[in-house]
């Protein structure tokens, strides 16, 4: 017969083993929640200065409405954006199937104008066929400038495209003319409100993910429609700025479609029209 001693040290065996399976069980659960936000997203600086924190009653008035409406959490986002943000610059991270197909990560450096809408973006990691891709509203006859990577964009320089044109189309899940966290926040609204005027939808606060600071998790799910865009779609607030720093999404055969992410963000740095020319991003003006 066993010793008191021994059954004692045996439990003790037992917790200890059910305590480590409980805590791996819990990192794995942590970790596969999202692979795409391992990396620290947060906005960095703004006007040059190290960002601050928003106050535990302003974080608990966004939470009541991460829980609660979610349409009227994006306006208040959008509208915190419009008054305070000009330009930035950051990584743009994205995953994306395009027809039926996994496409491989992206990593992109971007710099970005409001007025006029101006988007510059250099590929650093997986660059599709162009590299360097420079599109300005109002400018180019609408086209957006793509320089070819490698050989050919040296010698023969950019090549005019539509944002939005098949060959285009083929390589992305949306078009230039869509990008930034402006355009984010109303097409995630535009939706939302389609769906609240249905009354059809569910709409969930997931949460914190903790990194340095505060990203609240949101996640809305649609009934299949051919005008929702997603299944589900799960969006990361940064509380602090207000801005979707993450974004990812699953159709209807509950298949991942894309993920985006936002890192390294620099708001107002002072950019200008100068910064959006061919010249300023190392790209070469076709002869």
């Amino acid at each position: 017969m066993p010793s008191r001693l021994s059954v004692r040290l045996t439990n003790r065996r037992v917790r200890l083993a059910v305590g480590l399976l409980l805590a791996a069980m819990f990192c794995i659960q942590c970790t596969s929640q999202s692979e795409a936000f391992r990396s620290d997203m947060t906005v960095t600086s703004i006007s040059g200065k190290s960002v601050g924190e928003t106050s535990p009653q302003s974080v608990k008035e966004l939470e009541n409405l991460a829980k609660t409406d979610h349409v009227a959490l994006l306006r208040k986002a959008l509208k915190n954006y419009q008054n305070n943000f000009r330009d930035y610059t950051c990584t743009f991270t994205k995953h994306e199937r395009v027809n039926g197909k996994f496409r491989n990560e992206q990593e992109i450096s971007v710099k970005f104008l409001e007025k006029p809408f101006s988007v510059a973006m250099h590929w650093v990691k997986n660059p599709p066929a162009g590299d360097r891709v420079l599109y300005v509203e109002g400018k180019y006859n609408g086209q957006m400038l793509v320089q070819p990577k490698g050989f050919l964009g040296t010698v023969f320089g950019t090549v005019s495209r539509a944002p939005d044109g098949p060959d285009v189309m083929a390589n992305t899940r949306k078009p230039v003319t869509l990008f930034g966290f402006k355009r984010l926040m109303k097409s995630l609204l535009d939706v939302y409100e389609l769906a609240q005027s249905r009354g059809e939808g569910k709409f969930t606060f997931e949460g914190y993910r903790t990194k340095a600071r505060k990203v609240m998790i949101l996640k809305r799910v649609l009934p299949p429609r051919k005008d929702y865009p997603a299944k589900t779609t799960v969006w990361y607030l940064d509380v602090d700025h207000l801005v979707p720093i993450g974004l990812e999404a699953e159709d209807w055969n509950n298949q991942k479609t894309c993920r985006y992410t936002y890192s390294n963000v620099k708001f107002n740095v002072g950019l200008t029209e100068d910064d959006f020319t061919p010249k300023a991003n190392g790209m070469k003006l076709k002869k």
